[in-house]
């Protein structure tokens, strides 16, 4: 390789990372709007949730769920996000009214061109 095509590749993975964040705050916007279809949109069918006391949850559940949350403010803090080639994480923080709710590591997957969250693993 040389400089150029090093600086492709860079500009390559800036942008691919850049639509797995915009991806990623769209996850946020809706949980804060409750918008289930919002959310469906942007996770897969076979999207599954880690949950704290070992429960593991399906995209339906999920969908379901987001509609009773409560009114609260919700605030989320991105801390890290990283590309694995087709793969990418993030990792941040939930606060409710100003309190920490939890921490998250989200995973998204390229397929087929398409990024989608496939998994999420959440801890107090």
């Amino acid at each position: 390789m040389n400089a150029f095509s090093d600086g492709i590749a860079g500009l390559d993975d800036f942008l691919t990372l850049n639509a797995v964040l915009i991806l990623d705050d769209a996850w946020n916007a809706s949980y804060q709007s409750r918008d289930a279809q919002a959310l469906s949109d942007l996770i897969a069918d076979d999207w599954s949730g880690f949950l704290p006391d070992g429960q593991v949850i399906s995209k339906a559940v999920l969908q379901r769920a987001i509609t009773t949350y409560p009114e609260d403010v919700l605030v989320f803090r991105r801390q890290v996000a990283q590309l694995y080639g087709d793969t990418a994480i993030t990792r941040g923080e939930l606060s409710a009214n100003g309190v920490h709710a939890q921490s998250y590591l989200r995973v998204y997957a390229r397929r087929a061109g398409q990024w989608q969250a496939v998994a999420v693993q959440v801890v107090p």
